[in-house]
C-alpha cells in the first residue's frame, strides 16, 4: 500500500463511482479555501484498484501541523466496501499524519456519502445535526405531492401569483448583485467572519465550476430579492451560499428559489438535492424547519476529531487556556480551540 500527501489529486477521483464522490472532493473546491497561512492537500492510500483519500486544509503551528476539511463537507472516501482493507488504509493514513508532524485534524463528514460510519472507531465521530435532501429522481408531480408540504406549496403558489421570476444563471451575470445581497444577509444575521468571502473567492468559484454550478436568482419587478449559488456533481446537487432581501420575505421568494432549483437540477440528471441543515444543532432551528418543508427525509451530519499527537495537543490547548480565559466558554469545546 502506498500512503502519501499530495497537492494534486483530481486524477485519483476517476477511480471512484459517481455515487462515491462529490464536488467537495475536487482540487478546485478545496483550493477555494487556501490562504497565505493554509494549504490545500490530500492524503491518499492506494493499493492496486483500491483507494481511500481525504482532501484537507493544512495549517502550521510551532513547527507542527493540524488540518480541517474545507467549508461544507468532506472526510475520507473509498471505492471499496472491504472493511478490512478500509481499516488498514485508515491506520496507514493515521501513521502518515503522525510521521509528518500533524497534531490533530477536524473533519466535517459528508451526509450524502455517509462516510462517518466506516471512520467510527478510528477517530472520535460525533453526530452534529440533521440535514435535508430532496429526491430529484422522482417525477415533478411526485416531488410536489410527496415531498413538498402543503404550507410550502401555498408559499410557492403565492410567489408565482406575486409575479416572482426565477432564473438559473449559468453565466453568473448577476454575481455582483448577489455578493452585495449575500453580505447584507450575513450582516443582518450577525454571522461569524467564517461566512464572509472576498471577491477573489467568487471569481475563482465561477471560473472553476463553470459547468458544475449556477446562480439561482429570484426577481420582483426586476429587483433581485433572493439568490443562491448552487453546485452539482454527477449525482448530488448542493445549496451553497444564499442571500435574500428580508423586506420581501412574505412573498415566498426563498421557497420559490429552492423549488425551481430542484426542478433545474432534475433536468440536469441530479439524483439528490442536498439543502443542508440549520444554523445549529437545535432540532427546532427555524432554518431546519424551513428546509424540512421540502422533504421530511433527514440525512445525518457528523463531525470527526482525529488525534495524532495527544501530548503536543494538550500542550497547545493548555497554553491557549492560560492565555485566553475569556474565550473558553465559547471555543473551549472545539478541537482546534487554540486557533481562536
Amino acid at each position: 500500500m502506498i500512503a502519501k500527501i499530495t497537492e494534486k489529486w483530481n486524477n485519483y477521483l476517476s477511480m471512484f463511482h459517481p455515487s462515491q464522490k462529490d464536488i467537495y472532493y475536487y482540487e478546485e473546491y478545496v483550493k477555494l479555501y487556501e490562504t497565505q497561512d493554509s494549504k490545500a492537500l490530500c492524503a491518499i492510500c492506494i493499493e492496486g484498484d483500491l483507494i481511500l483519500l481525504m482532501p484537507f486544509i493544512r495549517r502550521e503551528i510551532n513547527g507542527f501541523y493540524d488540518f480541517e476539511t474545507a467549508y461544507g463537507y468532506g472526510g475520507p472516501i473509498t471505492n471499496t466496501e472491504d472493511a478490512n482493507w478500509i481499516t488498514i488504509a485508515l491506520n496507514a493514513m493515521q501513521y502518515l499524519f503522525q510521521k509528518e508532524n500533524y497534531v490533530c485534524g477536524f473533519i466535517r463528514f459528508h451526509p450524502m456519502l455517509d462516510n462517518a460510519q466506516f471512520c467510527n472507531g478510528h477517530m472520535t465521530t460525533l453526530f452534529d445535526r440533521n440535514t435535508v435532501a430532496m429526491d430529484t429522481r422522482k417525477s415533478e408531480s411526485e416531488i410536489w405531492s410527496d415531498q413538498i408540504i402543503s404550507k410550502n406549496r401555498n408559499m410557492i403558489r403565492k410567489a408565482e401569483k406575486n409575479g416572482l421570476v426565477y432564473k438559473a444563471e449559468y453565466d453568473f451575470s448577476s454575481l455582483d448583485e448577489f455578493i452585495e445581497l449575500y453580505n447584507a444577509t450575513m450582516k443582518r444575521l450577525k454571522a461569524e467572519d467564517f461566512y464572509f468571502f472576498d471577491r477573489k473567492y467568487y471569481k475563482t468559484f465561477v471560473t472553476s465550476f463553470k459547468n458544475q454550478a449556477f446562480l439561482g436568482t429570484v426577481r420582483k419587478d426586476g429587483q433581485l430579492i433572493c439568490a443562491a449559488l448552487f453546485m452539482y456533481s454527477a449525482e448530488y446537487g448542493h445549496y451553497h451560499l444564499e442571500g435574500s432581501n428580508h423586506a420581501y420575505s412574505n412573498l415566498g421568494a426563498n421557497n420559490y428559489l429552492l423549488w425551481k432549483t430542484a426542478l433545474e437540477l432534475k433536468t440536469l440528471g441530479i439524483k439528490e438535492f442536498h439543502l443542508g441543515g440549520g444554523y445549529d444543532a437545535n432540532p427546532d432551528n427555524s432554518l431546519l424547519k424551513f428546509k424540512k418543508a421540502f422533504n421530511n427525509h433527514f440525512k445525518n451530519f457528523y463531525i470527526g476529531k482525529w488525534m495524532f499527537n495527544p501530548v503536543k495537543y494538550t500542550e497547545l490547548r493548555d497554553i491557549w487556556i492560560t492565555n485566553n480565559p475569556d474565550k473558553i466558554e465559547k471555543f473551549g469545546n472545539l478541537l482546534l480551540c487554540y486557533r481562536y
